[in-house]
């Protein structure tokens, strides 16, 4: 008898409400992550080269210290969440920009698994176990 038992109807009302991807419907919506990825790696690029003042204006922070960058950098920082929230309403989950890492929910045998994409490729074509990331990546 599991003692937590309004765990386990969490845990399954999750997974009822998870979305889980077929390899035809992440497909689908690769020509939209062909927009949105480098999008967020140009952004996630500038914000690390052009807002050099910004990680000091942190470190100030906790005096009442700011930046005269702030508001710009604010103003990426936005752009770059809603691209992320894009994905996120997909049901994509972004695994890392840099690399242009997307990662669906989908279900092989029963269980849960990732299809995996990465900018550039123009198909998913590859799964990889939950804990296995990209370099368990196996043929679909």
């Amino acid at each position: 008898m599991n003692p937590f038992p309004e765990t386990q109807s969490f845990v399954l009302r999750s997974m009822a409400e998870k979305k889980f991807f077929t390899p035809e419907e992440a497909n689908s919506l690769v020509p939209r992550l062909l927009e949105i990825v480098p999008a967020m790696q140009q952004i996630h690029a500038r914000m690390s080269r052009e807002f050099p003042d910004v990680r000091q204006a942190w470190k100030k922070a906790r005096e009442n210290g700011g930046s005269l960058q702030g508001s710009d950098y604010l103003a990426c920082v936005l752009r770059f969440n809603r691209y992320k929230h894009e994905l996120e309403r997909m049901g994509a989950v972004l695994k890392g920009v840099e690399n242009g890492l997307v990662d669906f929910p989908s279900l092989r045998d029963g269980r849960e698994v990732y299809l995996c994409w990465k900018h550039p490729e123009t198909e998913i074509r590859y799964w990889h176990d939950l804990d296995t990331g990209f370099s368990g990546r196996r043929p679909i």
